[in-house]
């Protein structure tokens, strides 16, 4: 009997062996037709190039009507000039070019947004360690960042003046003409003025920063004055690493980009923890030389970031500098009509691109007066309360929003393409799928993170006494993400569209409603006031960009809806299942436990993504936002 049970599961074997090889087999041979399929494919676009090419030459040949006959040697309209014969691998080789700058370009918005992703995930991570070394003084000290980074990022956006875009376009348009030494005299003396706009900006925010420190909560004036100005060196250093990374972008290579944010963000965070360490646990130091050191990190980060950069402009110029120097154009380039060229094209996308922080101002300006006028709150107790939403909740939901506007934003580039070509089809195509791919990502993230909102609180901050309010924040910011992630796509749009002044009249439109609705907010629901101002300024914000943009391109309004409708639909039961998820969990893991709340977060996040993915691939919504590849995984679950 014994015998007979081996023979028979070597004989399962032997045919599990087969079928596998069998399956083997059929892949290869399903792979190698794809192949056949994809050579064919190419073989006649090259064909089609060619006759394209010929029948242009043809026309020339006739239109400068000569009674001879074609000559043997044909001018490619290209720009290697007469050759004896049309060569067919080299037009080849051409194509094959052209196939591989559109790889590169996918290579860098993957490093691009792997770069962001992650910086934006290490500025998140790193709370946890340095909350725990801040113990009781946490809270004050997350309001205290909140005050000095607020005013940083409004004279980073005027110190780097958005030159970094404008001289990645230059620089490519130069490239593309083979003017590579006219692009590299624009870069370096450009580089001059980053320097100057730097030193002019970080003197400025220096000088300043007492008048801002008398208006902001939380803290005495000297603490938020100290933290300010802890700043000011990392705008000397900034701006020009900005523009360096501008430089290569406008070589189509964004490792460097990618790689130096990591670096810079890598050792921003090791520095902010040391110092921390420092001053609170070894030299029992005040909380403000802490955070004052915490926000000094962006300058020690920012000169790591530079450090690799030049090594990065070094190596490109041993491989572009023979290129540059036998450049042939004789481009004298006017560096003030340049610069005042630059100027123009960015101070649109700096305003827009500024509109939240703008936002965040007038919440660091307004929050501590109205909260005096309308409670018996300290000043102390209304910088924390500041803190909460302006600091806590935010270096959460920005994680979700960079990574659902930096997956859409790759799509922007191509509405540039379409719009110049007026090919309204394309545009309306590619509107509906950035829209698409902003839901499905949005929806689930921001949803998910309002469902898992008191663990991973208490995941980041800790427990304290502040915990029930820093919860209820993160649930109404999470949804505020969505509205604000929706302005920034939207505003993208528009202005790809060359449409600034709109832009810019929508956000202040967005602004002034804010200003108006601080303080009966603030009236209403006190710290909770500002986050439904934004969110009510920002969505008309969104919905009168929206209108313009159906204006200019009028996008099938009923797809898009019923496309966003589905994937709320199944985020809507997404989260049902994680609630309850949450709750089982919750009934033996403590939420308010770093490694409990830990699990407790991982736990619901399984349970919710595994039901959103099942019903996005079962409704096939998921092949029409992420391309039909993702059928495979309909196979691979056997989902019908």
């Amino acid at each position: 009997m014994e015998q007979a049970r081996k023979e028979q599961l070597q004989k399962e074997i032997a045919e599990e062996k087969a079928k596998k090889e069998q399956l083997q087999k059929e892949e290869a041979e399903k792979q190698a037709k794809a192949k056949k399929v994809q050579e064919e494919q190419f073989q006649q676009k090259l064909k089609k190039e060619v006759a394209r090419k010929q029948e242009l030459q043809k026309e020339q040949v006739q239109s400068e009507e000569k009674d001879s006959e074609v000559p043997t040697s044909i001018q490619i309209p290209s720009d290697r000039g007469p050759v004896s014969e049309y060569q067919f691998e080299e037009e080849a080789e051409l194509l094959r070019s052209e196939i591989s700058a559109g790889d590169k370009m996918i290579q860098g918005t993957f490093w691009m947004t792997f770069g962001s992703i992650f910086s934006r995930l290490l500025g998140a991570l790193y709370i946890i360690p340095w909350n725990a070394m801040m113990g009781q003084s946490k809270e004050i000290g997350n309001a205290l960042f909140a005050v000095g980074y607020g005013p940083y990022q409004l004279f980073l956006s005027l110190g780097i003046a958005g030159f970094p875009s404008a001289m990645s376009k230059k620089v490519a348009q130069y490239n593309a003409k083979k003017q590579y030494r006219a692009g590299e005299e624009l870069f370096k003396k450009s580089m001059v003025f980053m320097l100057l706009t730097g030193v002019v900006s970080s003197v400025l925010m220096y000088m300043i920063a007492p008048l801002i420190a008398a208006n902001s909560p939380g803290g005495s004036v000297a603490d938020k004055t100290l933290v300010i100005r802890a700043l000011a060196p990392a705008l000397l250093v900034v701006p020009v690493m900005s523009l360096v990374r501008g430089y290569f972008q406008g070589y189509q290579n964004m490792i460097p980009s990618a790689i130096t944010q990591v670096v810079e963000q890598v050792v921003r965070v090791i520095y902010i923890l040391l110092a921390t360490f420092l001053v609170m646990q070894v030299f029992n130091g005040r909380v403000a030389v802490a955070v004052a050191h915490s926000t000094f990190a962006a300058f020690i980060g920012a000169v790591a970031s530079c450090i690799m950069l030049i090594w990065y402009y070094r190596k490109h110029l041993q491989k572009m500098g023979p290129v540059i120097e036998n450049s042939t154009d004789e481009v004298e380039i006017n560096i003030t009509s340049a610069i005042q060229e630059m100027l123009k094209e960015s101070i649109p996308f700096i305003l827009v691109g500024s509109g939240i922080t703008f936002g965040k101002l007038i919440d660091q300006f307004t929050f501590g007066r109205f909260m005096s006028a309308l409670t018996d709150y300290s000043e102390t107790l209304i910088g924390i309360k500041y803190g909460l939403f302006s600091f806590n909740a935010d270096k959460l939901i920005m994680i979700i929003i960079s990574l659902a506007v930096g997956l859409s934003a790759t799509a922007i580039p191509l509405l540039v393409e379409n719009y110049i070509k007026q090919n309204i089809e394309g545009l309306r195509d590619q509107i509906k799928k950035i829209f698409e791919l902003f839901a499905f990502v949005m929806f689930p993230s921001a949803l998910g993170m309002m469902v898992v909102s008191r663990p991973i609180y208490s995941l980041f901050y800790g427990f304290s006494e502040y915990n029930v309010q820093g919860t209820q924040l993160l649930a109404i910011a999470s949804i505020m993400s969505i509205i604000l992630g929706g302005f920034t796509i939207a505003a993208s749009i528009l202005q790809s569209f060359g449409k600034h002044y709109h832009a810019i009249l929508y956000l202040g439109a967005g602004l002034i409603l804010k200003i108006i609705l601080q303080y009966p907010m603030i009236k209403i629901f006190e710290t909770a006031g500002p986050l439904y101002s934004t969110s009510l300024a920002f969505l008309l914000t969104t919905v009168l960009s929206m209108w313009k943009i159906h204006q200019i391109v009028p996008f099938d309004l009923r797809a898009i809806g019923k496309s966003v409708l589905i994937i709320f639909l199944i985020t809507g039961w997404m989260v049902a299942v994680a609630f309850i998820v949450r709750l089982l969990l919750g009934t033996f893991l403590s939420p308010y436990r770093r490694l409990t709340a830990l699990l407790l977060v991982v736990g619901v996040a399984l349970a919710g993504g595994r039901v959103f993915m099942y019903l996005a691939l079962k409704t096939r919504i998921a092949d029409q936002v992420l391309g039909n590849r993702i059928g495979s995984l309909r196979q691979k679950f056997h989902i019908k």
